[in-house]
Parts: structure tokens; sequence; C-alpha cells
């Protein structure tokens, strides 16, 4: 229990540090999803209930000149959420407010000491991300030790969670336990655990889904905002249908890129077997063309054998901040079944090394997993990267 204890002093330390600072104003950077949306609500009523005023940036990807504009100017505190692990290097070196940066993440970090960094990471104290804990879990155990009263949220962590793979172990069973407790959540009877809160009374698995859709799909039209205000004040009516309606329409893109890539195949590189979806995505966030990526690898038409790449043109906005200097590409990678076998033998390459590689060569960038990754790059690069990720995939 020693990595339990340390990882909770962490966390209230933390709440300490932000108490001690004097800093009345919050950027709270978050990802997507549901992990993200969660996460993203847990931290702003922890940095709330701390007196701060918060501002919140949704981000398919931590772009850099996002992180600097948010990390210069006068000091205030900034989380990073869901997304930052992988990047803390930077977020030390850009830091010349000298803010305060919490980073509350699940994936794979590096141990920097740094005085103005609070990297809350189970995986520093010796708990897997991929199973023990989501950042919504790691979110809401920073909102206990801020305020205990903030156990009332319990259940929005148990729905972040729900993005990890098997069964609920390690942290996330802290959360599933205090929302039972509270009478927030009980078993559905169907494998399924279902949230009795105020304005939900919904599975788990539905609350995700639609806080996926909202978040990704309505990226660009208020998707994210309508998700993280459902995960307080519940789902309204409105909020649902408009889920429904942004379900419908990925579900309508994604058929016709189906019905195409069933036409015409994939393209095919030695390496690789890569689609470029162009514009059928157009207004929806960068993440669907991964989901698909993700239904894809397990079709006829993909080589069991080869890195499955896919790719979209996404909108230079970031709503909530500005513009970026130029538009870009999203890629996704995936590993179909076979490839994935021997990724984990080790006979071929990870896409977590590949495909960040290939993108940073050519002006981009990208992290993720060994068998799921992705990158953004700028438009009019497409054939060099493939080059450069078809030799690397070698």
């Amino acid at each position: 229990m020693e990595g339990l204890q340390g990882f909770l002093n962490r966390l209230q330390a933390t709440a300490s540090a932000v108490r001690e600072s004097g800093i009345r104003e919050a950027v709270v950077l978050h990802h997507d999803e549901a992990d993200g949306l969660t996460s993203a609500a847990l931290t702003k009523l922890a940095l709330s209930s701390l007196g701060l005023e918060t501002r919140l940036i949704c981000l398919d990807k931590l772009y850099p000149e996002v992180v600097e504009d948010v990390e210069t100017g006068r000091p205030h505190v900034v989380a990073y959420v869901d997304l930052g692990s992988g990047h803390i290097d930077w977020l030390i070196k850009a830091n010349s407010a000298r803010s305060l940066i919490l980073a509350l993440d699940h994936h794979d970090t590096s141990s920097i000491q740094d005085p103005m960094l609070h990297n809350l990471n189970p995986e520093l104290y010796g708990f897997s991300g991929e199973k023990d804990a989501s950042s919504a879990t790691v979110a809401y155990l920073f909102c206990k030790a801020v305020d205990p009263g903030l156990s009332r949220y319990a259940h929005l962590a148990t729905v972040g969670s729900l993005e990890l793979p098997g069964e609920m172990q390690g942290l996330n069973l802290i959360a599933i336990k205090d929302a039972k407790d509270q009478g927030l959540l009980r078993d559905s009877g169907k494998g399924d655990l279902r949230i009795e809160a105020t304005g939900m009374n919904l599975t788990r698995t539905r609350a995700s889904s639609l806080l996926n859709v909202l978040g990704s799909v309505g990226y660009y039209r208020n998707g994210p905002e309508m998700g993280i205000e459902a995960c307080t004040t519940g789902f309204s009516e409105e909020t649902i249908e408009r889920a429904k309606a942004f379900e419908e329409e990925r579900k309508q893109a994604n058929r016709n890129m189906l019905s195409r890539i069933k036409k015409d195949g994939l393209s095919q590189k030695k390496n690789i077997q890569w689609f470029h979806a162009g514009d059928a995505y157009k207004g929806m966030g960068g993440k669907v063309v991964g989901s698909f990526c993700s239904y894809l690898r397990y079709q006829r038409v993909v080589n069991p054998v080869r890195y499955l790449i896919g790719m979209m043109n996404v909108s230079p906005d970031i709503p909530g901040w500005g513009s970026l200097p130029s538009s870009m590409v999203k890629v996704s990678g995936r590993a179909p079944q076979i490839l994935t076998t021997l990724i984990e033998k080790g006979t071929k390459p990870p896409l977590s090394k590949i495909l960040p590689e290939s993108c940073s060569k050519i002006g981009g960038f990208g992290d993720g997993h060994s068998v799921a990754a992705s990158g953004v790059f700028p438009v009019g690069k497409e054939e060099l990267f493939l080059d450069e990720i078809d030799r690397s995939a070698a």
C-alpha cells in the first residue's frame, strides 16, 4: 500500500501548493473523449473549490503553439488533463511565466523533477496507467484531496475509467466503492453499472458513449462544453438529442468511407496499408479517424500483417483558443490482429515509436501506445510521411 499512500500524499501536497500559491486563475487543457471530459469536469470542480477562475481548452492533440501561449504572461495554474504526460520535458521548457503546472494523466511519462511541476501520474507510484487508473480516476482522487465533499462526483471517474480494457482494478475501484457507498451507482444486473445521480439515470456505458460522441464528433460545435456541463448537472434531453444527431452523422460518414474502401481497396506500400479520408469527416474532430481505424482493423479488406494508417484533414481552429498557423493532417495508426502479436513479441516495431518519429521528421508530432498511435503534420507532407513510416516499419 506504500505506493497508494505515496500517491495520495502527493495529491494532498499539490492541493496545498495551489492553495499557498495565491494564484487565482487556471487553464485546463484536456482531451476530447469520455475520459478527457470527465477528468476535465472533475479538475474544474477541484480548482473552483480552491477559489480559482478556470478556463477550459479541449484538444485532440497537445499542440506546441497552444502550450507556449498558455504558459506565457503572468503565472497561473496550468492543468494538463488526460494529455501531457508524454511531453513533460517541453511543458517545463515552455513555462516562461513560472506557472504552476499540474499533469493529471495515466499515459506513459518520465520522472523529471521541477519545482513548478506536479506530475500526478500513478505510473510514478507503481500503478499501471493501462489498467489501474484512468485520468478521471486521478482527477477524482485530486478532488477528494482538495475537498472530501467532492466525492459526490465519484460516478464521473467510473465513466472515464471505462476506456481501460478488462475488469476494473487498482485505483479505479476506489471511485466505484465511493460511488456505490453514496448510492450514486448500482449494479444494473447486466454486467454494467447504473448511475443514479443528479440529472443522471443511465448506465455508465451509455454515459461514456454520449460523452465520446459529444467530444469528438461535436468538437467544433460546442460538444465538449455540453459534455462537461452534463457531467456536473446531468444529461438534459437537448444534450442527448444532440449527441444522437452527432452519432448518426458519424455513422453515415463511416458507412461512406467503408464502401469507398471496399470498392477501391486500401493503398499499399511494403509494410503499410493506408487511406486518406480527405474531408469526409469535415466538421468533426480528429479523433473520429482513429475510431474508424479501430473498427476497420477487424474487416476483411485489411491485410493482417501490415500497419493500418488512416488520415483526414483537420481544421486549424482550436475552439476556446484560436487558430493554428496552418491546416493539419491528423494521422492514426492501428495494428491489425496478427501484426499486434508480432509487435508484442518484439519482432515488429511499436506504433508508439515509428508514428511519432515519422511525424516529427516532417514538422509534426505524435504519441500513443504500441498498437494504436496518432499524430499530426502539416498538409502537403502526406507522401513524405508515408515513405518515412513505411521505411521505419520494416
